[in-house]
């Protein structure tokens, strides 16, 4: 029965996707444009749209939020180790075998959930009605604490073969301050003020909030032209394949799976929240991190594995994933 609004859902994410891929990629448009409107997403766009979610969430989910930073690290953990077992018996040089952990491991973990929390309701209002949108934005903002950090150093070394310590700036990124001034206005209370039409806060967030509202379709659109810019080489077809198939198992099946046999162990019987199920759901169902691919790049090294694994996966995920939300909403405890 929702079939079909979900399918539609997945079909406006993947048409806005398309829309910067095929701008990139076949259109007269120049990477300083794209590379200036990742910026203004970055930079303004993302945090202003966090700051708004998060601030007018309800205040007793913060209470329940400190389990998304067990929550990652958990996750991505159990992801290593899968990835590590898969690729040990694969035939790929120690660096390829590292960038495939790498893929495996660390998945868009912002990005992506962000737009499904926020598109969904459009066309299949229960996802709203059952889970908000406001409360499953704090818990990936908070998610994001920690797998930013990890996304950044161990992802890094991994993928370059060259560790180091994430700069300041990596870790505390203007979507990192918007989360955190989220959670201020959430603990202060400013949010009932900022509600308040008679106080000029109501206006100013409200011109605020015009801007944020861009920011997941902008999103969408600078990943498929950052997608578009991808270049994969013809002459190892068959190990670009074997790493997107090796990735694709880890990320869309091993992963998946955890989270259903998790649920039927132990997460049905927590007393969790639905916006808490939601997010674990959406963090276990995602394809890769987009940004292995600018570390890959920024050193030249395992560009081909990055470009090809990401279009692989990225369109695989277009795919399964309402298969998969299928399954999650029939999972029983989820609908009332």
């Amino acid at each position: 029965m929702y079939f079909l609004p979900i399918f539609y859902t997945v079909l406006q994410l993947f048409a806005l996707i398309a829309i910067g891929f095929f701008l990139k990629k076949f259109g007269d448009w120049s990477d300083s444009f794209f590379t200036s409107l990742s910026k203004f997403v970055v930079r303004i766009s993302l945090p202003l749209y966090l700051f708004i979610k998060i601030s007018s969430s309800d205040p007793q989910a913060i209470v329940r939020s400190p389990i998304f930073l067990l929550a990652a690290v958990v996750i991505m953990s159990a992801a290593a180790i899968v990835s590590i077992i898969v690729f040990t018996f694969l035939p790929f040089k120690s660096d390829e075998k590292r960038a495939g952990i790498a893929f495996s491991t660390f998945g868009n973990s912002g990005y992506f959930p962000l737009s499904v929390i926020e598109i969904f309701p459009i066309t299949l209002p229960i996802i709203s009605e059952l889970f908000g949108t406001g409360e499953p934005t704090l818990y990936v903002g908070v998610y994001l604490l920690v797998n930013s950090p990890l996304l950044w150093s161990a992802g890094n070394y991994l993928m370059t073969g060259k560790g180091r310590r994430p700069g300041i700036k990596e870790i505390i990124t203007p979507p990192f301050v918007g989360v955190l001034f989220g959670f201020l206005a959430l603990l202060t209370g400013f949010g009932e003020i900022a509600g308040n039409k008679e106080l000029p806060f109501f206006h100013i967030i409200s011109s605020l909030e015009r801007i944020s509202v861009m920011t997941l379709p902008l999103i969408l659109i600078s990943l498929g032209a950052m997608i578009g810019n991808l270049h994969a080489s013809k002459e190892k077809s068959s190990k670009l394949f074997l790493m997107a198939g090796a990735t694709s198992f880890v990320r869309f099946l091993i992963m998946p799976a955890l989270f259903y046999g998790s649920y039927f162990l132990f997460l049905k019987n927590l007393n969790l929240s639905s916006g808490q199920l939601w997010v674990l759901f959406l963090e276990t169902h995602i394809p890769p991190a987009s940004n292995l691919a600018v570390m890959a790049h920024s050193k030249g090294i395992n560009e081909d594995y990055a470009a090809y694994t990401l279009m692989v996966t990225y369109g695989l995920y277009m795919i399964i994933f309402p298969f998969y939300l299928m399954l999650f909403l029939r999972l029983p405890g989820i609908l009332p």
